[in-house]
């Protein structure tokens, strides 16, 4: 592990006591503070630059920390100022658009880039004049939406949709607006982005998760995917929580994630077709249990590794060997 020591200028490894870098420069200030005041009376810079902010941050602050003692001529200098920073009609819509950007994407709590990239997405629209006849939520929550695609955030859009309350039409609309200011851009966001929250939703060991993940990079790298990366990744922690004897329903991740029960039955039945099919093998002999070739195959579908041990009466009928704890393997083999 490597620390910096601010004492010495030292970046340090504590593993092994070897100094990577001396005499590192100290970018912060030169003087020394005790409280708040200290910092207020010192500082003699302003926050950085910010697309959040219409001005950008450029804007000065008349009597923030001053002593002034003729008060009726600060709050005349503070309203005369307020009035030239915000002077044409653009610039106080550009304020509104910002301010409830800003406060929905606190509400969501994303990262400092994301509201970034999504203010400036949200300026390019607003300087070509297609903010018109369209919903205030829509166009936020597709702005921000957008943001989260460019950014790699896995947020999906069942959620932004059920956040701003919107329909499909108005968010899609908006959408389309946004792609024609920023033509270029392709999502790049994997769908193992979106695994860990869904395990965190449904309640799940991290164990499952990781194989999930390791089911879907399989896909993906093999050009094996196709269609909402949400609604696999839903399926996969859905068929591996069965095969890890962690069984959850459809119904159980459709409400937790906000979609229908019908795509997920669609996508597990798409990653069964893929990698199918569903070997049970004995861990002692290598003898094939079970097999699932594919949905509709029985009544029961997918069945968990203890409703296998149960069908031999806990050891494998080959080799007499008592069956164990399931191993998953990448190409949906569960060795027991």
């Amino acid at each position: 592990m490597i620390i910096f020591d601010p004492e010495r200028g030292e970046y340090v490894d504590t593993e092994t006591g070897e100094v990577i870098e001396d005499r590192v420069v100290d970018l912060g200030p030169e003087w020394r503070v005790y409280n708040h005041e200290d910092v207020l009376e010192r500082e003699r810079t302003g926050s950085p630059l910010t697309l959040k902010i219409h001005d950008e941050g450029l804007s000065t602050t008349i009597g923030r920390y001053a002593k002034v003692k003729d008060r009726i001529k600060l709050m005349k200098m503070q309203r005369l100022h307020n009035w030239s920073r915000i002077s044409s009609t653009r610039e106080k819509k550009l304020v509104t658009y910002l301010s409830r950007l800003n406060r929905e994407a606190s509400k969501l709590d994303l990262p400092k880039h994301v509201k970034e990239t999504a203010a400036l997405i949200l300026r390019r629209l607003i300087e070509n004049g297609l903010e018109r006849r369209i919903s205030l939520n829509a166009l936020i929550a597709a702005v921000l939406y957008y943001s989260c695609q460019m950014n790699n955030v896995p947020i999906s859009l069942q959620e932004f949709k059920a956040k701003f309350d919107v329909s499909i039409s108005e968010f899609w609309q908006a959408t389309k607006r946004i792609k024609t200011v920023i033509p270029e851009f392709r999502p790049t966001i994997i769908p193992t982005k979106y695994i860990p929250k869904i395990v965190d939703k449904l309640n799940l060991p991290p164990i499952i998760g990781t194989k999930a993940a390791e089911l879907i990079d399989y896909m993906y790298k093999n050009g094996l995917i196709s269609g909402n990366y949400l609604t696999l990744s839903a399926a996969a922690v859905y068929v591996v929580a069965i095969l890890m004897d962690n069984r959850k329903s459809q119904k159980e991740v459709a409400k937790a994630l906000n979609i229908s029960e019908t795509i997920i039955r669609h996508r597990y039945k798409e990653i069964v077709e893929v990698l199918g099919p569903i070997r049970y093998v004995c861990k002692s002999c290598g003898y094939e249990l079970y097999r699932f070739e594919k949905v509709g195959q029985d009544y029961y579908g997918v069945r968990a590794p203890s409703e296998i041990k149960s069908m031999f009466g806990g050891k494998c009928p080959r080799c007499g060997h008592e069956l164990g704890e399931p191993t998953l393997l990448r190409k949906l083999e569960v060795i027991i």
